[in-house]
């Protein structure tokens, strides 16, 4: 994990301002135009690395509000980056992810999604079940306040309209060699960090189960790292009345599956932090009287350090191999790595913070992980930044869902916030 440190060159920009009196009132004038604009969003989403007609939307209002437009990216074909003051320098990104879900959605919202799209292949049913509809809506509003006063922000602001943060869903990582890369991870690898010797990169992430609104920001550690497995464990199939004839490719799994827990308790530093193996797939047998020859079993990795990550990375095929080779069988084991840990820099989160509340703006320092995972990480392993959350549940709201169920509902009361925090990361600097 490369953390960056600021230097005290970059901190003397960082200063706390009162709000600008015309921010209210622009924000104000904008807010139903972005509310329609979520709902848009929402009613016609798209997988990652398929967000064509969504890209064309971005493009668009972008370049309406006159800001320029950057697409060709050779690993991002779908992203959209604007950039407002070009010849200006100490660059600050702001970011924004675009992908939908495989769910289908299930809230009777009149602008719920019916679309239906491809998911490596297979016909699904999609949806914004994660919020990242509105993400696109309060950047673009935020987008669109800002190049009416450009001349106002001392700083070249990149907005990044990033795909496939949910992953790409053309390629079955675990059924393709040499998978190509994705999402974040994709465009730092394009050199958007270098192109536009971006500084600093903030995003906000809607979540459910805070009031709408309401702005939580950890230091250090904001999310998890995220990483996923697949075993196959190849032994004899033979009568079940005679597993001596053979080797028991379930039983095998299993207790693979037993023993990789003991990971957990005997081989990491647990003064570093934590982490989770889960398996969530498993699949073997032929017959009720047949003892299997094949198994199979798929799970996540999670973690909230990368040390932590690497020795769960390092001792799950070896622990699944040697448990099979005990048992007379073979084992294949393939990792995909997903997503490093999420880092905030602790002084530009308390910075951040302060900045958010000098605008009378509900935020405060949390020590809540979610213990989800983001690929913003990939943008704050290469500068420091900052990702925030936003609570987006109604009040009268009851049974409220999380991200990523069917019956995940947005407050659009919280999009006038998200567009004003953005703001505030450019105008306070």
């Amino acid at each position: 994990m490369i953390i960056k440190v600021l230097t005290p060159l970059l901190f003397s920009s960082l200063i706390l301002a009162n709000m600008p009196e015309w921010v209210d009132s622009e924000v104000e004038q904008i807010n139903q135009e972005i509310i329609a604009l979520r709902h848009y969003f929402h009613q016609n989403p798209e997988l990652g690395n398929q967000e064509t007609n969504t890209q064309a939307k971005i493009i668009e209002i972008l370049k309406d509000s006159g800001i320029e437009v950057q697409t060709n990216w050779k690993n991002a074909p779908t992203a959209v980056i604007g950039i407002l003051n070009p010849q200006k320098g100490d660059t600050i990104a702001l970011r924004s992810d675009m992908d939908a879900l495989p769910i289908k959605e299930n809230t009777n919202l009149d602008y719920a999604s019916k679309k239906e799209g491809l998911y490596r292949n297979q016909k699904t049913f999609i949806s914004h079940m994660c919020g990242h509809d509105a993400h696109m809506a309060m950047l673009l509003g935020a987008a669109k306040i800002m190049a009416k006063h450009k001349d106002k922000i001392n700083h070249r602001v990149i907005f990044i309209f990033q795909p496939a943060e949910e992953g790409d869903s053309l390629y079955d990582p675990f059924k393709t060699e040499n998978l190509p890369s994705s999402g974040a991870k994709a465009l730092v690898e394009d050199g958007i960090m270098e192109k536009y010797q971006i500084k600093h990169v903030f995003g906000i992430h809607v979540m459910a189960n805070l009031k709408a609104g309401e702005i939580l920001i950890r230091k250090g550690v904001a999310l998890n790292s995220s990483d996923g497995f697949k075993a196959e464990i190849i032994g004899k199939q033979s009568h079940g009345a005679m597993p001596q004839n053979g080797v028991d490719a379930i039983l095998t799994a299993a207790n693979a599956i037993t023993s990789m827990q003991q990971i957990i308790s005997r081989n990491i530093d647990l003064t570093k932090g934590m982490g989770v193996i889960t398996v969530g797939k498993f699949t073997g047998g032929e017959a009720p009287n047949v003892m299997s020859g094949y198994a199979e079993f798929f799970g996540t990795i999670r973690s909230n350090h990368p040390d932590i990550r690497e020795t769960l990375l390092k001792r799950i095929p070896e622990v699944i191999t040697y448990t099979a080779n005990a048992a007379g069988a073979k084992a294949k084991v393939k990792i995909i790595h997903v997503y490093p840990v999420t880092y905030n820099d602790p002084k530009l989160a308390s910075w951040a913070v302060k900045s958010l509340k000098s605008w009378n703006l509900n935020a405060s320092i949390s020590d809540w992980n979610p213990g989800a995972s983001e690929d913003f990480s990939f943008y704050a392993q290469k500068v420091p930044s900052v990702f925030m959350f936003l609570g987006i549940d109604n009040p009268n709201q009851k049974d409220i869902a999380n991200n990523h169920s069917d019956k995940f509902i947005i407050d659009d009361s919280a999009l006038s916030t998200g567009i004003k925090m953005h703001l505030n990361m450019i105008l306070s600097q």
